[in-house]
This record gives C-alpha cells, structure tokens and sequence, in this order.
C-alpha cells in the first residue's frame, strides 16, 4: 500500500470516528460515547467538573444542537 492511500485509508477512519463521536453526543447514544472516553476521562465546563460516569449520565439528559455536516478538511 502507497503513502498516498494509506493517508487515504486513515483520513477516511478518522471521518468516521468523526461522525460517529457527533452522532452520539447529538443522539445520546451513550454506549457509543462511552467507547471514546478514557477510563479516567475529566470533562470541565465553567463552574462544573464531571468524572467519566457524570458525564456520561449528562450526556444521556442533553441534545441542544443539531450538526447538518460534519469534515475533516
């Protein structure tokens, strides 16, 4: 396999780990969310600290935005 499609191959992974993360957050698909975070995953927003199971259970309460389209480049 070339440089040119390996770099191909990857960037195509990426648009799709990408869309999936979006996807989840937006549709609180909270299983698929959790398979992105680190066990020892620290989410800090103005005023609020959330561990990765806080953030989790936050994650399946929200939507507050739609996302039409998602790249890379």
């Amino acid at each position: 396999m070339s440089d040119t499609e390996q770099s191909a191959e990857d960037l195509a992974i990426l648009e799709q780990l990408n869309n999936d993360y979006v996807h989840s957050d937006q549709f609180n698909d909270v299983k698929r969310f959790s398979e992105f975070l680190a066990e020892d995953f620290i989410s800090q927003t103005p005023g609020v600290t959330r561990n990765r199971d806080e953030f989790l259970e936050f994650i399946a309460k929200t939507v507050s935005y739609v996302v039409r389209r998602t790249s890379l480049l």
